[in-house]
């Protein structure tokens, strides 16, 4: 039988979830300056040329063929040839005639990124667009005690620097041609300086990148490249669903979870858009939270099952 939904506790919720909230944007205030997100829905006459990291699922998939609908240019990777392939045909298929293709990436590798700029800079003519998305998070629940020094290295590796060398090599590539490039870091959890106990190495490199962005912003001011951070949320993939479980996280990621399409059909558009630098692009605000948790009796069971009976056995996407 499906547990009892406990309005109180989610009123409790709601205040927590806010004051959460309400400290990141505090944290993050620094970053917004002029930056402005107009929603770009435009194709442009040559389109725009894009490089996505972590492009072959998720968030980092549902971005690339966001861009492709609307005429961009897109060069995508992954650290496995085989998806890459798989993914850059599928793309092709979805698109006919549009410019798709991807490069086996490593972000953690210097060489690796290094080859992916060549790479994309040589297929696209040019890079307007760079989204450092991809990242891991390891276990889904471990102290840090219990991660192993590999999963420490590998998130750190992938997560902060990997961001670190893409931007060296967006950067420079956009200084460069003198186009007016934009660089955009990935937001997580623990970006807002929340505690992330259960996963304290993704935390740190997540709040590790809302510094990494005010300083690379500070570093481009004044010319034609800008640098941003984007916060896209909780979104449904196989980084968040694995921490349902429990039947109150189940109940949270189904109030605040979004699919990654609609996240990316949101995202895309301001993303192409944005203007100014030192931007915070926020998907999941304190009204759109709180709208959530007010409409959560409708939300039960969205992404994952809220059932007692799978407590301590993880849970599965519905």
């Amino acid at each position: 039988m499906a547990p009892h939904f406990d309005l109180p506790s989610f009123g409790v919720g709601i205040l927590a979830q806010t004051a959460l909230l309400l400290v990141g944007r505090a944290i993050l205030s620094s970053l917004k300056t002029s930056a402005r997100f107009r929603a770009d829905n435009t194709p442009h006459p040559s389109g725009l040329k894009v490089v996505i990291t972590g492009g072959t699922r998720g968030l980092g998939l549902a971005l690339a063929r966001q861009f492709l609908a609307l005429g961009d240019d897109v060069v995508i990777c992954s650290r496995h040839a085989e998806a890459v392939e798989r993914t850059v045909s599928a793309l092709r298929d979805a698109f006919p005639g549009a410019v798709v293709a991807g490069a086996a990436c490593d972000v953690s590798v210097p060489e690796d990124v290094d080859r992916l700029g060549a790479e994309a800079q040589e297929i696209l003519g040019g890079i307007d667009i760079w989204v450092a998305n991809a990242a891991l998070r390891g276990l889904a629940r471990a102290d840090l005690v219990h991660t192993s020094p590999g999963d420490i290295q590998a998130i750190v590796g992938a997560n902060l620097t990997g961001s670190l060398l893409c931007a060296r090599t967006a950067l420079k590539i956009m200084s460069e041609s003198g186009c007016k490039g934009k660089f955009f870091l990935m937001a997580g959890r623990g970006s807002r300086g929340d505690a992330t106990p259960k996963n304290p190495v993704y935390g740190a490199t997540k709040q590790a990148l809302v510094q990494l962005s005010a300083s690379l912003a500070a570093s481009v001011q004044g010319s034609p490249v800008s640098v941003h951070l984007v916060s896209p949320g909780m979104v449904a993939t196989d980084l968040l669903l694995p921490l349902a479980d429990t039947a109150k996280s189940a109940r949270l990621i189904n109030i605040l979870a979004e699919e990654p399409e609609t996240v990316a059909g949101w995202l895309v558009p301001r993303l192409r858009g944005a203007t100014g630098n030192g931007g915070y692009l926020q998907y999941l605000t304190i009204p759109g939270a709180l709208f959530r948790f007010a409409t959560a009796g409708r939300r039960r069971n969205r992404f994952v099952s809220e059932s007692q009976s799978r407590v301590g056995a993880g849970f599965t996407r519905i």
